[in-house]
């Protein structure tokens, strides 16, 4: 099985909140497709809670694209690891721009009442979201700096690394 890129991204080094190119794909035609992780929790030291990323998701999605109304963004999708998100964009917005959006997104859903499209009818799990929980986790990462972060500063050997997890769930905080 081939390695996938985010598992030669050293996550003890992972700052976050943080803003990181995780690759750029030229399609066949030309146009460039760059892929940012969006770094929401350190990890394996915070996770967000289940019903907070859901909401996240339902949120943040909608409001980055208003905040980065000149690019188009294919797809934002929550890590399993459920300590960010990823965003493909066609093009390559300049850091600074993804950050200024990460940031207002934030504050925006600090001012957002509604959960969009928590109903039966456009969501499959419409039982699992709390708007307090995910307007804490904006709180969070707006009482902080997001960063943007430098790859060469992450970068792992893969043939150096001990297959073993020695974090203690107990132990991680619960965000949101």
């Amino acid at each position: 099985m081939p390695m996938l890129d985010s598992f030669l991204v050293d996550h003890v080094k992972m700052p976050a909140p943080g803003v990181r190119v995780a690759k750029k794909v030229k399609t066949p035609k030309g146009d460039i497709i760059t892929v940012y992780d969006l770094r929401f929790a350190k990890p394996n030291k915070e996770i967000i809670s289940d019903k907070a990323m859901h909401t996240l998701e339902h949120l943040f999605a909608g409001y980055m694209r208003d905040n980065m109304p000149s690019y188009e963004i294919i797809d934002i999708s929550p890590m399993g690891c459920r300590t960010g998100f990823y965003m493909s964009v066609i093009g390559e917005p300049k850091d600074e721009e993804v950050v200024n959006a990460f940031k207002k997104s934030m504050q925006d859903i600090l001012n957002t009442n509604d959960i969009p499209e928590a109903n039966v009818y456009q969501c499959g799990s419409c039982y699992m979201h709390s708007l307090e929980a995910a307007k804490e986790v904006a709180k969070n990462i707006l009482s902080k700096d997001i960063v943007i972060i430098d790859n060469d500063s992450l970068t792992l050997d893969p043939q150096k690394i001990p297959n073993v997890c020695d974090v203690k769930s107990e132990e991680v905080k619960v965000l949101g």
